[in-house]
């Protein structure tokens, strides 16, 4: 596909983020509301087994742009890139109209760290589980050689980095067993994946942790790769009013291996935000 042609048609806004509910089933004692954001190269509905363990809480998610149900795509249907101001921008207006804490996983953390920095409207608490810190030298590849963001992505490349990405997570037999139409879904969020990850990689300025005032849990896997152990030590070592949580039992991926644990680290965070 052409730019020329693309450049045929008219920009229209891009679509406003769509929160899902996952629990509805609200006491009026219980405040505030519950956020829960996904990382990369996921979506909001693997957030379900958490909310069974939150009940009597309102608890929300959403497909951030670009995945699952938050399309984002030119009117031809290329996927679009997308940075992580566009997502502060879309979590900044799910949350401004309720007061709201909110757990963010891996990138969703990360992302849930600069809301709590800019002191985000009715952000009245954190959870956040191994949040990477991409623009440290050496994190990962996207740190060390990660493109800039203004430059273009080759879309079979970036189909290539999410297929590659999603076999290291769920292993090669499962990604095999996947239908023929997921996958292809998958590899096409791949233009996400990328400029996304890249353009945390270019944060600037970084993320200063002590302009964070709202109270803080950081968590963390008992066996954590070392450089989000170092990450959570630094995160926890500057905001102020922040504790550290380590999950055993659990990889990466504790919203699905540990769901129970991350309510209960929500329960704790409400509870310092009634103190």
């Amino acid at each position: 596909m052409s730019q020329q042609k693309e450049e045929l048609y008219e920009p229209k806004p891009p679509p406003q983020i769509q929160p899902i509910v996952l629990n509805s089933d609200v006491r009026s004692s219980r405040w505030p509301r519950v956020l829960l954001v996904h990382g990369t190269m996921d979506r909001s509905t693997s957030f379900k087994r958490a909310a069974r363990h939150l009940a009597g809480y309102e608890v929300i998610s959403y497909d951030r742009r670009g995945y699952g149900t938050s399309l984002f795509s030119t009117p031809l249907g290329t996927p679009q890139k997308v940075s992580w101001q566009q997502h502060l921008s879309d979590l900044a207006e799910i949350i401004r109209t309720r007061p709201t804490v909110v757990f963010g996983h891996s990138y969703g953390g990360t992302l849930t760290l600069l809301a709590a920095e800019r002191g985000l409207e009715n952000l009245v608490g954190i959870v956040t589980f191994e949040p990477p810190l991409s623009w440290w030298p050496g994190w990962s590849k996207w740190s060390a050689h990660s493109m800039d963001p203004a430059e273009e992505i080759d879309f079979e490349w970036a189909q290539a980095e999410a297929r590659r990405f999603m076999i290291a997570q769920i292993g090669e037999e499962n990604w095999k067993r996947l239908p023929s139409k997921t996958k292809r879904m998958r590899e096409s969020e791949g233009v996400t994946m990328v400029s996304e990850m890249s353009s945390m990689a270019h944060l600037h300025p970084a993320l200063d942790p002590k302009r964070i005032k709202v109270p803080a849990i950081i968590a963390r896997s008992e066996d954590a790769p070392e450089r989000h152990v170092r990450a959570s030590r630094f995160l926890v070592e500057n905001i102020p009013n922040s504790q550290l949580r380590i999950i055993s039992g659990t990889s990466h991926g504790v919203h699905l291996q540990r769901p129970e644990k991350v309510a209960e680290l929500l329960r704790e965070l409400i509870g310092f935000c009634h103190q």
